[in-house]
This record gives structure tokens, C-alpha cells and sequence, in this order.
């Protein structure tokens, strides 16, 4: 019987989503005409192990309204798609779904409350007296 090799993140799929990161990073920023995408960060992309699902996580600034962003993107979607098609990455286009990324304000969040708690959360210093 042979051994089924388990996928690491290093594998393919997240060869793909790094270099797909970068290049829809660039189509917002220099390609797309709505003002409200150039106010997202890309902050990661995660495959489908057969390449035809991608979720694009993002994040928008903070003074930036996350409902009309998304209104953008989804807005943006099929040039978005024909912008990926053009550089010929992929032999079948994937799916695209963009999702706002709550890493970085859960984050925040607990940080608030370790700091009202009095929790020092940076220091790695221990207090030997």
C-alpha cells in the first residue's frame, strides 16, 4: 500500500495564491478606476487544492466604508476576471471570492482589552522580584 503524501501550505496551491495575491494587488491599485479600491490591502488568498476556488481576504482603511468597498469589488468582479485571464496564470479561471479579512480587528480588539485590563501584551519581559 502506498503512503499518501499530506499537502503542505508550501505546496502549489499556495505557490498560486501568493503569486495571484500580487497580481490582483496591482490590478486594484493601477488598473481598476473606482476610487474606493484603492483603499484596500490585500492581505491573503487561499486556494482550493485543485485551483478552482480562491478566497481574496482584504482590509480596508480605516476611514473607508467596508459595505460600499465590498459594493466595489463585487462591482469590479468581472474585470477583475478578465484582468487575471489576460495574464494567462491559469488553464481554467477560479472562482473569486472576496472576503474582509477580521484577523487585524480581532487583533485590535484584544489588544483593547488587555490593555483595560492592565495586561502588558508586547513586553516578553518577566518580572523576576
Amino acid at each position: 500500500m502506498r503512503d499518501v503524501k499530506h499537502r503542505t501550505p508550501t505546496g502549489r496551491p499556495h505557490r498560486v495564491a501568493e503569486l495571484l495575491r500580487e497580481r490582483l494587488a496591482l490590478i486594484l491599485l493601477f488598473k481598476c478606476a473606482d476610487p474606493r479600491l484603492k483603499e484596500v490591502t490585500l492581505t491573503e488568498v487561499e486556494m482550493s487544492p485543485d485551483l478552482r476556488q480562491a478566497k481574496v481576504f482584504y482590509v480596508a482603511r480605516e476611514n473607508v466604508d467596508r459595505d460600499q468597498v465590498q459594493i466595489a469589488l463585487d462591482k469590479a468582479l468581472g474585470f477583475i476576471k478578465g484582468e487575471v485571464a489576460r495574464e494567462n496564470l491559469f488553464r481554467l479561471m477560479p472562482e473569486f471570492f472576496f472576503l474582509p479579512d477580521t484577523g487585524l480587528d480581532r487583533a485590535a480588539r484584544l489588544a483593547k482589552l488587555f490593555a483595560e485590563a492592565g495586561v502588558a501584551t508586547t513586553s516578553g519581559k518577566k518580572d523576576d522580584s
